[in-house]
């Protein structure tokens, strides 16, 4: 009989857009909130006699489907995800069991991928939901003291299939990356503006800008692949103390480039693995610092990535087991 811990949430990249393909990446995850959007057109006719709305007198319509997966990064796998968050994804050639992986901003036109859930009901049936038309809309990257490094993506689907099919529709059995180890604080370092400062939190939250409700007149009323229709948004935050006013200073800039620095975040992995995220020109929004009783002062810093117009705003490295 299956249970909870039969659950599982597998991938694959799509030749075109909406067409399923069958899951053969598979991920360890901690939570998923993928739901199909299904809305009601209803009559607005008149009708002698009628004071309520008739059962045959609405149409349905399916909208796709959206929610996010929240996951672990392991040292192997996590560089799938880094073409649909950002775009542009490179692999340097295999060395010493490991690849390199190097994403930028780049186009997200004609990436979209699969995704599969399988749910197991309080009979033991473990069902089959699948998703087709996927997009990466947001994601965020986050590490805290005492924590690993996790990934959350939230993401837009063209269309919700439920149970068991043929094909991209079968009942997946899941394999995983063999090997694999996890990033936790530990391993962290980070730099601001070419100097080391100790945090002990951290957040990127990207928006990729995609206008996700493109739909026409047409048979089967299933909409057309999101396109980028904003500027895209990279927010950082990070947690620390006060450690002198090189960084309040940034914020209080009447300069515009004063309130910019590098920012670098990178984790080593206990296999040899690696994950850097790399600002080169990250702006310093807020900084607070203030007293709050008898404890060491801390000091929250937030902002936003920026481009000079030829570097990426952000840059994620993986080193990941080949």
């Amino acid at each position: 009989m299956a249970t909870i811990h039969d659950s599982y949430f597998g991938v694959a990249d799509e030749s075109t857009y909406g067409t399923a393909v069958a899951p053969s990446k598979f991920f360890e995850f901690t939570d998923e909130g993928i739901e199909g959007k299904y809305e009601r057109i209803d009559s607005e006719a008149i009708r002698a006699g009628t004071r309520v709305l008739r059962a045959d007198r609405f149409a349905p319509n399916a909208k796709g489907a959206e929610g996010d997966v929240k996951m672990e990064v392991l040292s192997g796998g996590f560089d799938f995800w880094l073409k649909h968050m950002m775009g542009s994804a490179s692999a340097g050639a295999p060395s010493g069991g490991f690849t390199t992986y190097t994403a930028t901003l780049g186009d997200l036109n004609g990436k979209s991928f699969t995704a599969q859930v399988g749910r197991v009901d309080n009979t033991g049936t473990k069902t089959p939901f699948t998703y087709e038309g996927g997009k990466v809309k947001e994601w965020e990257l986050t590490n805290a003291v005492d924590e690993l490094l996790k990934l959350s993506v939230t993401c837009d689907f063209a269309k919700e299939t439920i149970g068991a099919g043929t094909g991209a529709y079968a009942l997946s059995t899941p394999s995983y990356v063999a090997n694999t180890k996890l990033f936790s604080f530990g391993g962290g370092t980070v730099t601001v503006g070419g100097s080391a400062f100790e945090i002990n939190d951290f957040s990127l939250k990207a928006s990729n800008g995609l206008k996700d409700d493109r739909y026409f007149i047409r048979s089967g009323g299933k909409k057309s692949e999101p396109l980028e229709s904003d500027l895209r948004k990279f927010e950082w935050s990070v947690k620390g103390e006060f450690n002198g006013t090189t960084h309040i200073q940034r914020v209080a800039s009447a300069l515009a480039s004063g309130a910019v620095a590098q920012i670098t975040v990178l984790w080593d992995g206990p296999d040899g693995s690696q994950v850097k995220v790399d600002m080169p020109f990250a702006r310093f929004d807020e900084g607070p610092v203030n007293v709050g009783g008898l404890e060491v002062v801390g000091q929250d810093l937030s902002g936003i990535a920026l481009t000079d117009g030829a570097a990426s705003p952000v840059t994620i490295t993986y080193k990941a087991i080949s």
